[in-house]
């Protein structure tokens, strides 16, 4: 190489070079990441997607692939709608309140709730616990799947459908087990602890969460759903499982005000901030040290589900020892996020629509993607 060629060279890999080791390594993971998706997406179709890590040193990665239902490309700065892994968010504030004595796990529900006009007609209200609401244990039905609650979820246009009047669709049913008997995923039960949190907290669980997490660890990308219009939204494709189908933002508008959700879910993110954010939650200090293992002590889950539930987290297991995270959808949007304590990694995917049929198992694609950190990185011993 002539010397024109090799100050050639030193000036475009020169600033690469001279960062640091950590930072290249993350940026090789990108593009392997990069591929991945790629990949996948031109095998299965799906319109686009996002993907993110953090590495044990802390460094943090992100990718985006392809374009959202309006066609306009994804972007790492993309958000999208996180789901139900919004019940992490939920259960973390839940369990620094029972650690401050605000709260009591296994305190039943009815000290918190019980002068409450509508209290009395709630399933198992003079049995349901607080930890039993966070497990799914409580035997209380699931109202989100009602076609009358679904029908006026989609049709309430501007107007935020508060949490009481979500409750009211399955005030005085029958109780589906009873109380700590068997293992019943619903959102109902995060509707409760969200209500139990602004009771004694006194304040909207917004508020709140944005007081003791979204601020103190600097979740900037991160937003409550709490109106139509979301900056940085994409446009998720609904395929009709609920709610909608079609794009979900004309104009710059969700289809319907997203506040139904509340605690079952409530949040929309980058990618990034979500791979962050479980990092935190399973690696850091957000649920106090001595909550930790009922924080990961799990029941067997029902059905089909694989694994087993904490309180506000699945525990499963992956190639590479236990993992632990939760998985998302709304109407237009599928996430799922995990953390890996042998690999000391978090990894996060998002799409911008909700059939599953065209994304496939997002376990396995999020398995595959820590798969490809460990083949890359010599994981520090410890977690």
């Amino acid at each position: 190489m002539n010397r024109v060629g090799l100050l050639l060279v030193v000036w475009i890999l020169g600033p690469l070079l001279a960062q640091d080791p950590a930072r290249i390594a993350a940026v090789s993971l990108e593009a392997a990441f990069r591929g991945h998706l790629e990949a996948l997406r031109e095998k299965r179709g799906f319109p686009g997607g996002c993907a993110a890590f953090v590495l044990p040193d802390g460094e943090i990665g992100a990718v985006a692939v392809g374009g959202d239902a309006a066609g306009v490309l994804l972007t790492t700065a993309s958000k999208l709608m996180s789901g139900s892994i919004g019940k992490t968010y939920c259960a973390a504030v839940a369990l620094q309140l029972v650690a401050e004595k605000k709260l009591v796990l296994d305190g039943k529900v009815r000290d918190v709730l019980g002068k409450e006009k509508w209290y009395g007609r709630l399933p198992n209200g003079d049995d349901v616990t607080l930890r039993q609401l966070l497990n799914h244990t409580s035997g209380i039905p699931e109202h989100v799947w009602k076609k009358e609650f679904q029908e006026t979820a989609s049709k309430a246009g501007d107007r935020a459908m508060g949490p009481v009047e979500c409750l009211d669709y399955i005030l005085g049913d029958k109780a589906v087990s009873a109380a700590g008997a068997q293992w019943h995923y619903a959102d109902t039960n995060y509707v409760l602890v969200g209500l139990c949190i602004e009771q004694v907290a006194g304040r909207p669980f917004s508020t709140v969460l944005r007081e003791r997490l979204l601020e103190p660890l600097r979740l900037e990308e991160t937003i409550w759903n709490d109106r139509r219009e979301l900056p940085g939204l994409a446009c998720g494709l609904a395929g009709g499982i609920g709610f909608h189908t079609g794009p979900t933002v004309v104009l710059g508008k969700y289809f319907t005000n997203p506040a139904f959700e509340y605690c079952g879910g409530g949040l929309s993110s980058t990618t990034r901030d979500l791979a962050r954010w479980t990092r935190e939650l399973f690696a850091g200090e957000v649920i106090p040290e001595s909550l930790r293992q009922e924080h990961r002590a799990g029941v067997k889950a029902g059905g089909a589900v694989p694994g087993e539930y904490g309180l506000g987290c699945f525990i499963l297991q992956s190639p590479f020892g236990p993992a632990f995270g939760h998985s998302g959808v709304m109407p237009g949007f599928l996430s799922y996020a995990l953390y890996y304590p042998d690999l000391r990694t978090a990894v996060a995917v998002q799409f911008p629509t909700d059939d599953g049929r065209k994304v496939g198992n997002m376990k396995r694609l999020v398995d595959d993607l820590a798969g490809l950190v460990k083949a890359a990185l010599p994981v520090p011993a410890g977690r």
